[in-house]
């Protein structure tokens, strides 16, 4: 028995966040074996399919080239950058709804306490009328 929660189009979804274009951000240039393993590996001529059961066993230079760019190491993420990123652009997208609940709550308890004190002061004000009607 599965409910479909209501869908708020407002709200972004994570691959609208994460795939913004603002927050991918430029290749880090690529170390110098890297590069030269790349080439070595598009220089390579694409086998035909005729060719292509021949060629299923990798040739050793193949092999090698991909030892090679597998073995080379990836640059870390800067996750703490990543996630200060999408912070921001999750709160950007929210603030106009956080504004308008934080507003009509400032409202709201505006509303309260002018009621509160309006009372507060009806009842000061009857008490001192009664006082001073009684009292003489």
């Amino acid at each position: 028995m599965s409910q479909n929660p209501v869908f708020d189009s407002s709200i972004p979804v994570l691959t609208e966040v994460v795939l913004e274009p603002a927050l991918v951000s430029p290749a880090p240039p690529a170390p110098a074996g890297q590069a030269e393993a790349e080439d070595a590996l598009a220089a390579e001529p694409v086998p035909e399919p005729a060719q292509a059961e021949e060629a299923a066993a990798p040739a050793p230079a193949a092999v090698e080239t991909q030892a090679a760019l597998q073995a080379l190491p990836l640059p870390a993420p800067d996750w703490e950058e990543l996630e200060r990123r999408i912070a921001e652009r999750v709160l950007a997208q929210l603030q106009p709804q956080i504004d308008a609940i934080v507003r009509n709550a400032l409202a709201s308890a505006g509303d309260q306490i002018h009621i509160g004190l309006r009372q507060a002061v009806e009842q000061v004000v009857a008490q001192q009328v009664a006082s001073i009607q009684f009292g003489q």
